[in-house]
């Protein structure tokens, strides 16, 4: 067996090409069941963020399981591989495993130490366990990352003054006027969600003080707008609440775009003359129709355009990742022992029962036998087996620990055809 990921993310594929290959919430226990389809694929796991779309798996066998993973993600979202093949990355065994570490700590994002990622990881671990894809190895795996991403933010400075993809765009929206500041300037948040709620929080640090919450769930909308003192609206009244906004930062989970050319066409129609509209769209997929963008009185902006922006801090949490790289070194190794012992431990049993099992079976053969003589022969072939056994067993467990110990267990259940049903 060995743990692979398969994925892309914000430094090897573009935004549209992140959400043509997002699998919404609503639709990951159909993803996850589809994955568990595939010849190789013994556990399974997947991360979609804004950022990322990765597969994680436990397979049978590394080559056919990286292709069925490769495959997986060409055929639930029906993108042709050609269209994104060349962007993947592969990682197996070892080095999987440090990816997903690496990415539940914050350091393998766009923006380092951000915040949102840990939460993320832990929902898709969440996601897989509930539909029962993540067991023994990947189960493992992912509560070492979780660990290794909380020791990363308590015993680290690497989420000192944090940041996120909401903050980011906030962050970006305020430069985008002369005075680099949002106090008096009308805001739309779209999405009342965990990225809408972070997004109201830079908002409130940057003094955004004219703030409404648009969402297709009014309560969820109300509840975001009390803890920050905004306005809430329902979804219909999104274009209205365009017409006079000066920012509008989207952030919903649709599967499709909600702000179209046609809408926003109408919204400059009806807006003062001269005035601007600036949206950050940081939905995966996106929010805003990409032809926007062309459209005078408009500046979009969405994911990609967020990685020029330059945080003032990012210096002293880019300091941390050498404390944050020894963390997960420290996490990696704990869980490739662990790995290696809970693999070797039932092979080693299997192994004796196999030749308890052969023991018992010549015993039988035997006939005029005293009972004296019965149990003198049983005690003695005990014996004789468990002396045979004994330094190919300890030799097993050594070499199990080994950087080759996968291997070497393979070995070892095949010479003695541990894995033939038939046995």
């Amino acid at each position: 067996m060995s743990v692979v990921v398969v994925g892309l993310n914000h430094n090897s594929a573009p935004v549209d090409l992140l959400e043509r290959l997002a699998v919404p919430d609503d639709e990951m226990p159909k993803a996850l069941h589809q994955l568990l389809n595939y010849e190789h694929i013994l556990e399974g796991a997947v991360l979609s963020t804004c950022n990322r779309i990765e597969v994680y798996a436990v397979v049978s066998k590394f080559h056919g399981g990286a292709q069925d993973l490769r495959n997986f993600l060409a055929e639930f979202r029906h993108v042709a591989p050609e269209d994104f093949t060349d962007r993947l990355y592969t990682y197996h065994d070892d080095a999987a495993v440090h990816h997903l570490f690496r990415v539940a700590a914050g350091i393998d994002s766009m923006i380092v130490g951000e915040s949102e990622i840990l939460g993320q990881v832990r929902r898709a671990f969440a996601s897989a366990t509930e539909e029962g894809t993540a067991q023994r190895v990947l189960g493992a795996a992912f509560r070492k990352a979780l660990k290794a991403g909380k020791r990363a933010r308590t015993d680290t400075a690497i989420a000192r003054n944090p940041v996120s993809i909401s903050s980011a765009a906030v962050d970006l929206a305020r430069k985008a006027f002369a005075d680099s500041s949002l106090a008096g300037k009308k805001v739309a948040i779209v999405g009342a969600g965990k990225m809408g709620r972070l997004a109201a929080q830079a908002l409130a640090a940057a003094g955004a003080s004219d703030v409404t919450v648009v969402n297709r769930s009014q309560e969820r909308a109300q509840d975001l707008a009390d803890a920050f003192g905004a306005t809430p609206l329902p979804i219909e009244e999104l274009s209205n609440v365009l017409v006079t906004a000066d920012i509008a930062i989207t952030s919903t989970t649709a599967p499709e775009t909600i702000i179209d050319e046609r809408m926003i066409e109408e919204v400059i129609a009806r807006r003062a003359a001269g005035s601007t509209l600036f949206i950050v769209d940081i939905a995966v997929p996106r929010d805003v129709e990409a032809s926007v963008r062309d459209i005078p009185g408009v500046v979009l902006r969405d994911i990609d355009d967020l990685r020029g922006v330059v945080d003032a801090n990012i210096g002293s949490r880019l300091s941390e990742v050498s404390k944050v790289e020894e963390i997960i070194s420290s996490e990696v190794a704990s869980f490739t022992e662990w790995q290696k012992s809970s693999e070797i431990a039932p092979t080693i049993s299997e192994l004796v029962a196999r030749a308890e099992q052969v023991r018992v079976a010549e015993l039988t053969k035997l006939s005029g036998l005293t009972p004296e003589q019965s149990e003198t022969v049983d005690r003695v072939t005990k014996q004789m087996v468990a002396k045979l056994l004994h330094p190919a067993l300890e030799k097993a467990k050594e070499l199990a620990a080994s950087k080759q110990g996968h291997t070497y267990l393979t070995a070892l259940r095949e010479l003695f055809e541990l894995d033939d049903e038939d046995s």
